[in-house]
Order: structure tokens, then sequence, then C-alpha cells
């Protein structure tokens, strides 16, 4: 079931194309997210169709012109220089267009935020994509016959084999913009219409995150400072890749780093250094795994450690025989909520008594995009959005959206924060587990206990303006289909 749709201003409403009867279902989505009212058409697909890829013709940039106009451009070298390929950009007989092409896109990206670029071939055209607080934005389309010269341009900056286009490769590059230096981390993958690229950048000069900055709430930074000042035991966190995992434990981390603890992890990859943390990078190529590492780690006389993530039986046995000798382990694993990581260990072969015994808590968390405080609006809440949100019809709900601006590069959003849940084990929740209860029946005992959900944050967030009720939809649709079941 699909739907192509494309919408114009008609006196304060909005008319909204339908190619499809039975995609009408988007006409609330689309009201709540423009903030207006919204009048469906039904149309002709074709018509819906063009009136696309005009729309596209209008606000994609081209790389025709992209490329025919950085033909007769200079490139300012400070702008953006790569670390190990200084020569490339300071040597004017090597600006070719599509070099400057590839430092033009990569130094948007990195102006507007981004934590990623896409770099996506399909049928008849090579598009850029940019991930921005979490959602990816179509940038740039690049013709196809230019699409073998932007991707091995690419892997020259990464270091890869340019020849090989059958396998999987990963590669790394240095970039300076201004002060500022940034770790390009590349990855190839052979797809049907040619090789795409996603680079991930990793800003070495950002300031790292304090507990404060994270947005837990008071009582919630309360009880997680309290956990992570125990002597001993298994703190994991929880959620999806891209969830803000890495940032909790640095964050963690730089808590609780004191001159009389020996404070190591192990990580695949080291995202930035920790001043007074000795780091160890995963290099499972060499054998250097994270269930190797950590049984070398406890060698060292460790008070606290970090291991990057649990992904296997072998590694959660180490994690968790770790923290029963005394010792403070933190760790994540990828499950929808707190109560799923403790049945997730078990699903690994731990037996329930170990993960009773070892695990002091759990933390899920999810990230959603701040409201633009510039272009920030009040929002009608309607009771299709509070029956979203599992609230009872009369229930009164504040909330919030940006309408679009400069600031926020017309997105209404800048920035994210984190909705969180945390599960702490104690006696009543340790017995539960060692009856191999379910995850739901583990969930609802927490709640009894009184654990608040993500949803729960996710709706303080809303009510204070952080956040819209699109967003907090978005990132714990998963979960809440999770505790359902």
């Amino acid at each position: 079931m699909g739907y192509r749709d494309t919408s114009v201003e008609n006196n304060g409403e909005i008319l909204l194309q339908v190619g499809d009867e039975s995609a009408w279902h988007v006409v609330d989505t689309v009201r709540r997210a423009l903030g207006c009212h919204v009048r469906p058409i039904l149309c002709e697909p074709e018509e819906v169709l063009t009136q696309i890829n005009q729309g596209y013709q209008i606000h994609n940039r081209s790389a025709d012109s992209a490329v025919a106009k950085l033909k007769d451009e200079e490139v300012d070298p400070r702008k953006l220089s790569f670390l190990d390929h200084r020569d490339d950009l300071l040597d004017d007989s090597h600006q070719t267009p599509v070099i400057k092409l590839v430092n033009s896109f990569l130094f948007d990206a990195i102006e507007a935020r981004a934590s990623d670029i896409h770099i996506q071939p399909r049928e008849n055209e090579l598009v850029v994509r940019q991930r921005i607080d979490g959602v990816l934005f179509q940038t740039l389309t690049i013709p196809k016959e230019h699409q073998e010269e932007v991707i091995s341009r690419l892997k020259v900056l990464g270091k890869m084999n340019i020849a090989e286009k059958r396998l999987p490769q990963d590669g790394r590059a240095g970039v300076q913009v201004g002060d500022r230096v940034i770790d390009l981390r590349l990855a190839a993958l052979p797809t049907s219409f040619g090789e795409r690229i996603v680079v991930r950048f990793l800003d070495k000069s950002a300031r790292l995150y304090t507990l404060e900055e994270l947005g837990m709430g008071e009582n919630g930074l309360k009880r997680f400072r309290r956990l992570i000042q125990l002597e001993h035991g298994l703190l994991l966190v929880t959620g999806p890749t891209g969830s803000g995992k890495s940032t909790t434990l640095y964050a963690a981390l730089q808590e609780i780093n004191v001159a009389d603890l020996n404070v190591l992890t192990l990580e695949d990859p080291i995202e930035y250094q920790l001043e007074g943390i000795s780091q160890t990078q995963i290099n499972t190529k060499k054998g250097l795994t994270f269930a190797s590492g950590l049984r070398n780690v406890l060698r060292q006389d460790p008070d606290i450690i970090m291991v990057g993530e649990i992904r296997d039986r072998e590694t959660a046995e180490m994690a968790i025989q770790s923290a029963l000798t005394g010792h403070l382990v933190f760790s994540t694993l990828h499950t929808n909520d707190a109560a799923s990581a403790v049945t997730r260990l078990i699903d690994l072969g731990i037996e329930p008594f170990l993960v009773a015994s070892s695990v002091i808590a759990v933390m899920a968390q999810r990230l959603v995009r701040r409201i633009c405080p510039e272009c920030k609006q009040p929002q009608e809440v309607t009771l299709v959005d509070k029956q979203s949100l599992g609230l009872a019809d009369d229930c009164e709900l504040d909330a919030w959206r940006g309408t679009g601006c400069k600031n926020c590069r017309d997105t209404g959003h800048h920035g994210r924060v984190g909705i969180y849940e945390i599960m702490e084990v104690g006696d009543e929740l340790g017995e539960l587990i060692q009856e191999r209860a379910n995850a739901s029946e583990i969930r609802q005992r927490a709640m009894q206990a009184g654990m608040q959900r993500l949803l729960d944050d996710g709706i303080y967030k809303i009510q204070t303006g952080q956040t819209t009720i699109d967003e907090v939809l978005r990132v714990t649709m998963r979960a809440v289909e999770t505790q359902s079941e």
C-alpha cells in the first residue's frame, strides 16, 4: 500500500494530493506535522508523480550544475583539509571538479551538524543524504556518469582498495575544518546499482556531554548517579543503534573518573579519548574481541570496566563474572526496552540466578529531536494524539512544534535530547528473574515498583516543550508494541 503526495497552500489550508484512496490515513500525520488544516484531494497517480518530480527539480540541487559550477570555482583549502591527503587540496593540478564536489558535500554535511552522510547509487543517479539529529535528508543528486569518480574519490580518502568492488570495505580519514579535527569512518558496500558508501563524522574537538545535559530529569539523574557510584555489579544501557548509549556511558565515566580508581574500557570503535582512562580498541581480525579483551582487562586490577557491547554468550559470561567478583561493569545491549535486556541475557545462555545476582539496573533510552527555539509555536492536541500516546481523552496536554526557520534549516528541530526508563533490579525483581519470568511480567512488576516507561518520559518532554508528539511516537512505537505483546 503506497501513496504519492505533494501540497500547495490555498487560503491558509494545505491541499494534499493523494494518488491512492487507501493512503488517506496520512492526512492526520501531515496535519500534525504542519500544524494546520489539511484537505485531501484524490488525483490520478500520474499527476501526483509529475508534481513530485517538479518539486524535486525546484528543491533538490542537481549535481550537473554543481559539477559545472565547480569547474571554474576556487576552493579555499583552509575550509576543509584532509590530514593525510593535504597535497590533494593544496595542489591546483589535482583540483578536478569531482574532488571539489566531494569536498563540497562533505563540508556541507559537517556544517549542517550531520552525524553521517550516505552516498547511495540508484538506477539512474547517485543520491547524497545527510543524517541530521537522527533523520535522513536528501541534499544532492549526482548524474550516473559521475558515480564511479565520486565513489573512487571517497575510497581513496579512506585508503580502501579502489579496484575491489565486490566486497565490503572499511576506511578512515582525518579532516580539519577550521579549528575542528574530525574523524571520518567510511564503509563501502556493493549493491545492485554499484557501491554505496556511508561516512560517519566523529568530531574529536567536540566537548563531551555531562550527565546533566543528557536530559534525564531530576529524579532519573539522581537514581542514575547513585547506581554508577556502586562498588560492583553490571549496569546495562539498552536501545537501538544511534540511541545515544555511548554518549551516556562516556558521561558516566567522566563523572566517576577520579584519581583513586582504575578505569578501563573496551570499545569498537573508540569514539572519543577520555583523559585518565585506559581505552582499548577491539580488533577482531587480530583476535582481540570483547570477550578476550575483558579476560585480559581483569589482569589489570580494574575498579570500573566499560565493555562497549555484549554481543555473544562469552562476552556476557565474562561481564557477569567481572560484576560478581567485585567490579563495576558498564555495557550495552540492543533491546527495545529495559525488561527485554534481562531476557536477552538469559536467551544468550546465562543462568537466571546469575543475571539476578549481577545486574543492578538496566536503562533503556532513545533520542528525540528538540524543537527549534527560534520557531517554536504552540500546537493543537487532538483526541487522536492523546490516544496514540495512551492518554485519556480528557487529559490536559500542552504541546509545541517548530514551524521551520533558518536556524533549523526549515526542519523545525535543532539538536536532540534523550528519553529514558530505568529499571533497578532489587530482591523482588531478582526473584522474578530466577523464576524465568518473561519480559512482560518483569516489566509489569518494575512499573508497579515505580519504573517510568520511555513513553512516560517522552510525554513529560512534550509537556515541557522539549520535543513534539510526532517525535515521541516515532522513537517509542516499537517499544510500545513490545510492551503490548
